[in-house]
């Protein structure tokens, strides 16, 4: 696959910790032959927004990400989330936006990256773009692993909670009105992601355990695009053979 290098206006940053908590190593784990940070990888580089690095906080990673063309840096195994190992991944280069796109989501598409860079672009007033996509399965709508957010009539986002939001109350009028999951990546300008590091961790973000509370808690706007239902993500052991079934599934379509 070629490399792609872009405009230089978008550096899109795929955070790849090795030690996971709930599955050590799993961004090296084959999916269908390919570990799940090559399909990660492999989707970055398609949507061709711009130059695509990988950071990390292990030599396995760095070694792997390498051996298949991959831009790599290490990062301090001190960074407390994804976000602060991007921060420190884009430090010196000149990109006016930074994505921070998942090391665990291997059917990311080339669409929905552009389709919420493009949402940020033409959202002026919003310092930080990412994307939702409707609530299909019941079952997600409990779930406190499937975080759910509200939206205003510009597709901002008003709040991102584990909880059902917004409550459907059995007396209202409003049928049929959807839920919405959100999509686990962000692309923040530049200056908003030098600011988003720099604040200490909000109450709302730390009840929830959801970082992007902190933004909205400061006032950073968070312009949301809709998009067509993603693939699964690989959080726990299990998910492989969700992933796998999920790919067999796309291909004999």
């Amino acid at each position: 696959m070629k490399k792609n290098h872009g405009t230089g206006d978008c550096l899109v940053v795929i955070p790849a910790r090795f030690g996971s908590q709930r599955f050590p190593g799993k961004v090296l784990v084959p999916l269908a032959g390919k570990p799940v940070l090559q399909w990660c990888w492999e989707a970055a580089v398609k949507a061709g927004l711009g130059e695509v690095l990988i950071a990390t906080e292990h030599e396995k990673v760095l070694a792997f990400a390498r051996s298949i063309g991959a831009r790599a840096v290490m990062t301090s195994p001190r960074c407390q989330s994804g976000t602060d190992r991007v921060r420190e991944a884009s430090r010196g280069t000149r990109a006016k936006f930074i994505i921070n796109m998942q090391g665990d989501e291997p059917f990311m598409t080339t669409a929905t990256l552009k389709k919420a860079f493009k949402k940020l672009q033409d959202s002026p007033d919003c310092a930080i773009g990412t994307a939702c996509t409707r609530i299909t399965e019941e079952r997600d709508i409990a779930n406190p692993n499937c975080v759910k957010v509200a939206l205003n009539a510009r597709g901002r986002a008003l709040y991102f909670s584990r909880s059902p939001i917004p409550f459907h109350h059995p007396l209202s009028d409003l049928k049929g009105y959807p839920w919405y999951k959100h999509c686990g990546f962000y692309i923040y300008r530049r200056e908003a992601l030098d600011r988003f590091v720099k604040l200490k961790p909000s109450p709302l973000e730390r009840l929830e355990r959801l970082e992007q509370l902190r933004a909205l808690e400061n006032g950073m706007q968070i312009a949301v695009a809709e998009v067509p239902q993603p693939g699964p993500a690989i959080d726990v052991p299990a998910d492989i053979r969700t992933a796998s079934v999920f790919l067999k599934r796309l291909k004999g379509k």
